[in-house]
């Protein structure tokens, strides 16, 4: 549950509603969490009042200020009825599960509009009209001020000492003089020191230079990278991009500290453990390359440099550590087509869709060190679950990025008017064979399997048996272990649940959260290929174009047979990582001869 534990989407269908059970598991559970970050000294934020309310009050107090949207309503902070509720609210949270005075209270932001956005006065997220050329020349916007202060008040009448925690991906992008007077607004509405920003940039190059580098008008901010929307997969990350925060910061901003706020933190490990190593860096590195070489040694447990995994951790801090894609996989390995554009794997091949860049050329390498450094030793550093899964996971990478290229010849194929059995068959046949063998390497480390996934949600169930859902037919008796797996299932696929008889797959961010997983590239990605190609054949053979609505037909059905199912899935990982990673890595070799040409090339020159 994102955004406050998911306030904003009250009653909007996402998979629920909520059991009450769960509700009170969750509870259960934030009793043992907040006491054990206390005991670490960490501080713990809590959800604050921030005007969502069941739309149903909106007509029980004949209210005019509750804007609807959907089920979701909002109440203006300004409504008598905004402080009775927070007050309450406050006094019930405090007593559950004390307090360490932080509170997250967003302003709003996602799924509709705000009480006090009416559309002659609406800011954020629209082009803006005059960017801010004088800092001294911004003057608060009042409403937005008595609005804020109010909902700072919600706070801090029952916690006098009450900090506001704001996410600042509430005003990413604003950069007009109206957005910027909203926000100062809001920055000014507590004590100074009270209300702090968590700055949440989407590789970290800094919201505090919004507005014309306004460090937030002077309000505490904390500097991060949001850097992953859904937990995706992919090599990524820019070290030296990080490598600035906080110094970069002007020396009047006040800049409290730094951190991340990735959707999913289980990837790329390197670049998190970075960015929080930077709270005790007294400078940024001069030297980043050699500290990643450094830390690849520690990490395996060696004492002495071993140069095969050197070299490996040297080409990877020059290639995918040095540079920012999206914050999304848009691979093909998950997406069909995949994404031709940054997000997407082919940003790493050129125009032919064959011929890899300098970036490619170099992970691939640093996947043939890693592969031999275990092939000419004997050292138990290769047993380890860290180097087991940086070869898999870098081997991953390979194919995500090959499989883009391979989805879009099929996207091609079957888009043609005059469809072709010979190129459906090549395009096809050959994308589904990547997705195979992606399925087969990452099976063999357990940081890649859909089993475990399905399991943890299995073991949320306690035993009661309200869980029900309109869209989970099958489900009579509202058995929670089986509406959990289906939460699961549809989260790492559609997102948005697929009801038995729909046509084609909801809107919305399909494939939003998805994972290059055993079993479920099998299972899902291939399959959902197979059946594409499958029809395209038929309608080849019957001389018609590719029945698009039969298409989003089958996937859809696809889709619901595979999130309502309930079958097993390996929990332990199969086969041997390092001999199928050398099967693969000479399968895929071909691909790659580019590269030792153009490696070739380069030493001619130097000499």
């Amino acid at each position: 549950l994102t955004w406050s534990r998911g306030q904003n989407e009250y009653g909007s269908g996402l998979l629920g509603p909520l059991p009450r059970s769960w509700m009170k598991d969750q509870w259960d559970l934030q009793r043992i969490i907040l006491p054990r970050l206390r005991s670490l000294g960490i501080t713990g934020q809590l959800p604050g009042f921030q005007g969502n309310v069941p739309i149903q009050l909106k007509a029980l107090f004949n209210d005019t200020n509750i804007t609807a949207a959907g089920d979701t309503g909002w109440m203006d902070s300004l409504d008598p009825l905004f402080g009775k509720i927070a007050d309450m609210w406050m006094e019930t949270l405090i007593r559950d599960f004390g307090t360490d005075h932080w509170y997250q209270l967003d302003g709003y932001f996602d799924g509709g509009v705000a009480p006090w956005m009416n559309n002659q006065a609406r800011v954020g997220r629209s082009k803006p009209k005059q960017s801010v050329r004088r800092l001294d020349k911004v003057q608060r916007d009042e409403m937005a001020y008595e609005r804020a202060t109010s909902a700072y008040q919600g706070l801090n009448r029952t916690d006098p000492d009450a900090v506001w925690s704001y996410q600042g991906w509430q005003i990413i992008g604003w950069e007009s003089e109206a957005e910027a007077a909203t926000f100062k607004g809001f920055a000014e509405s507590t004590p100074l020191g009270n209300f702090v920003v968590i700055d949440m940039s989407t590789h970290g190059e800094g919201q505090w230079t919004q507005f014309n580098s306004s460090a937030f008008f002077g309000a505490n901010f904390v500097w991060t990278s949001l850097h992953n929307f859904g937990g995706t997969d992919g090599l990524k990350g820019n070290l030296g991009m990080i490598n600035r925060i906080p110094f970069d910061a002007p020396a009047s901003a006040n800049i409290i500290g730094v951190g991340a706020t990735p959707e999913g933190i289980d990837q790329n490990p390197i670049y998190y453990e970075y960015i929080f190593e930077q709270a005790f860096r007294n400078e940024p590195l001069a030297d980043i390359p050699s500290m990643v070489v450094d830390r690849g040694q520690r990490r395996y447990g060696f004492t002495s440099e071993n140069r095969d995994v050197a070299d490996a951790w040297r080409l990877l801090a020059e290639s995918a550590y040095s540079v920012d894609l999206g914050v999304q996989d848009g691979s093909g390995l998950t997406h069909l087509p995949g994404q031709s554009g940054p997000e997407g794997g082919s940003a790493w091949f050129e125009e032919d869709r064959y011929t890899p860049k300098p970036v490619l050329c170099k992970i691939y390498r640093a996947w043939g060190n890693l592969i031999h450094a275990a092939e000419s030793s004997m050292s138990p550093a290769f047993q380890t679950e860290p180097y087991i899964y940086d070869l898999v996971n870098t081997g991953r990478e390979i194919l995500a990025n090959i499989a883009t290229p391979a989805s879009l010849n099929f996207s091609d194929a079957y888009s043609r008017q005059t469809l072709s059995k010979d190129e459906l068959a090549r395009t096809g046949s050959f994308y589904v064979d990547i997705l195979n063998d992606a399925d087969t390497l990452v099976g063999t480390d357990r940081a890649f399997l859909l089993g475990p996934w399905i399991e943890m949600a299995r073991r949320l169930d306690s035993g009661e048996n309200d869980c029900t859902s309109p869209i989970l037919m099958d489900n009579p008796s509202g058995d929670c272990r089986r509406f959990l797996e289906w939460n699961a299932r549809t989260q790492v696929t559609t997102w948005m649940p697929v009801a038995k008889f729909d046509t084609s797959i909801p809107g919305g961010p399909i494939d939003y959260a998805s994972k290059h997983w055993q079993g479920l590239i099998k299972e899902y990605y291939a399959k959902r290929a197979q059946v594409t190609l499958k029809q395209a054949l038929q309608d080849e053979k019957a001389g018609l174009p590719l029945n698009t609505t039969m298409i989003a037909r089958l996937r859809a059905e696809l889709a619901y047979n595979f999130t309502t199912a309930t079958n097993e899935y390996p929990t332990a990982p199969t086969g041997f990582p390092v001999e199928m990673s050398r099967v693969i890595y000479d399968k895929y070799s071909s691909w790659f001869a580019p590269c030792s040409a153009g490696q070739a090339r380069l030493k001619s020159i130097s000499r």
